[in-house]
């Protein structure tokens, strides 16, 4: 079985979500660094990535949280169930395709939905346990490890990815990610 590259995203019932979201909203065409949602600023928006990839990011930090790649889910949530300011930047890492909602809509959805409901619990706990590993990882792990990780689980991220994205993503600066691979090729 194929791994998401969005751990949160395993044991959610994907075609429930991208039925809801398709029924509920409308597609969109983004150009590559066209915002979805910024930092500090209500956002109210949710979808699914239907082609391309999405970056959830730290623009003025130069950081990069994570990636959201086809079938994807993607939002500022819980956030945008209630237009509250986002806490980072989502913005399209190429030309992308994205399904859009109004998030608005789920919470009154959760309380008379118990598929809905049920759906929208698993997409919390996942979530969390997916963050909270990402976060041990980045502190229990040098940057090596965290590369093969990377590249172990999801090889095709190399060829999607420019490799300053990737380097963003493992907390590195990108002439190190440079040095890492060249030493691993060596070997």
């Amino acid at each position: 079985m194929k791994r998401h590259f969005n751990t949160h995203l395993e044991g959610l019932d994907l075609q429930f979500w991208h039925d809801l979201i398709e029924s509920r909203g409308k597609l969109m065409s983004l150009k590559k660094g066209e915002y979805l949602c910024r930092k500090g600023e209500p956002t109210n928006v949710f979808g699914y990535v239907k082609s391309g990839y999405l970056i959830y990011t730290f623009t003025d930090l130069n950081r990069i949280g994570g990636f959201a790649f086809k079938d994807a889910l993607w939002g500022d949530y819980p956030n945008c169930l209630y237009n509250l300011p986002a806490v980072l930047d989502i913005v399209a890492g190429q030309k992308s395709e994205v399904w859009v909602m109004d998030a608005t809509v789920l919470p009154e959805l959760y309380k008379k939905d118990i598929q809905a409901c049920q759906q929208g619990r698993i997409l919390m706990e996942s979530a969390y346990s997916s963050l909270l590993n990402r976060y041990c990882t980045l502190y229990s792990k040098t940057a090596r490890e965290r590369y093969l990780d990377l590249i172990h689980e999801h090889p095709q991220i190399e060829q999607d990815v420019p490799q300053k994205e990737i380097a963003e993503y493992l907390q590195i600066d990108p002439i190190t990610l440079c040095r890492l691979k060249k030493s691993l090729l060596k070997q």
